[in-house]
């Protein structure tokens, strides 16, 4: 059987830790941050409430807490804000 370059990469992406934050939610959507090994590096996502319980099931994400959460916001804003400064 062949194997493929990206087979090492694949295999450590597998054992890296996944996380998801929800940013809003209503009725039919949740809206959320999904990261893999990094929650400071996240695309953002929207499913219906249906579609993202399997989705953390399947990725078997941990759900951050609003303590990790808001340390995560503050280094966004600090980074945002210094960023700021350098346009000028």
């Amino acid at each position: 059987m062949a194997t493929s370059i990206n087979q090492p990469r694949a295999a450590g992406l597998e054992r890296q830790s996944r996380f998801v934050r929800v940013t809003a939610r209503n009725a039919n959507w949740i809206e959320f941050e999904f990261s893999i090994g990094d929650p400071a590096l996240c695309v953002e996502m929207i499913l219906t409430p249906a579609q993202f319980a399997a989705f953390c099931q399947e990725q078997r994400a941990k759900h951050l807490s609003d303590e990790h959460a808001s340390r995560l916001e503050q280094e966004r804003r600090k980074w945002h804000d210094s960023m700021a400064g350098e346009a000028g």
